[in-house]
């Protein structure tokens, strides 16, 4: 008897990348570069042209301007951390392993070298380019907290948890997830936390978030 074939269901392959998608991840990734060794006023569009190819005229044309830019780069590296929440969102994930999942890609990813620069360079442009510093305000932070708000909401409908502002809850879990390690990295350059250190971070941020400090 012959053996009948074997099928099974695998995920379809992504399309390719158009050029244009291709042309703007390099644009992306040579604004960070130009913006952390430049500073965000000396930074040049034509030397993020010439890293990442293309044409100051394409650049423009996707972007608009260097805030455009900037505020593109800021998007594209807060968009895994958007994305964690609505797999956690999606999956009704039970609220103390969901925030821990949560908070310790986001402050894996906070720690990295660029974005510890990055947030650096982001304290400094508020006295001078208040209408920058907002924008990233929409971007970034308030982009990551209104995602999070979401799974909050989702975890409060289940009747796990109690909230009268998810965005404010989400916004505190946020500020206390990142206040002990982050806070020390961004003043000690050579304070570098590993795996370890912010498992244990994190286990205190969702302990006192979902429990506070009274006895269980």
């Amino acid at each position: 008897m012959s053996k009948q074939p074997v099928h099974t269901l695998e995920s379809a392959p992504e399309p390719p990348k158009s050029r244009g998608d291709l042309r703007r991840e390099a644009f992306l990734k040579a604004a960070l570069e130009v913006f952390l060794e430049q500073g965000y006023d000396a930074a040049s569009m034509a030397e993020i042209v010439n890293r990442a190819g293309g044409s100051l005229t394409t650049l423009y044309n996707q972007f608009g301007d260097k805030q455009g830019l900037f505020l593109a780069m800021i998007r594209e590296r807060t968009q895994s951390l958007s994305d964690s929440m609505m797999v956690e969102l999606s999956a009704h994930t039970p609220i103390e392993s969901g925030l821990t999942r949560i908070a310790e890609q986001f402050v894996t990813k906070l720690l990295e070298p660029q974005s510890l620069e990055l947030y650096r360079l982001l304290i400094g442009l508020g006295a001078k380019h208040g209408e920058v510093a907002v924008a990233f305000q929409k971007a970034g932070p308030d982009r990551v907290s209104s995602a999070l708000a979401q799974y909050l909401a989702d975890r409060a409908a289940a009747g796990e948890i109690k909230l009268e502002d998810p965005f404010e809850a989400a916004y505190l879990f946020i500020s206390l997830a990142r206040s002990g390690l982050v806070t020390r990295a961004l003043l000690n350059p050579e304070f570098r936390p590993g795996p370890d250190e912010v498992k244990v971070s994190v286990r205190t941020a969702v302990n006192i978030f979902l429990y506070g400090l009274q006895p269980r």
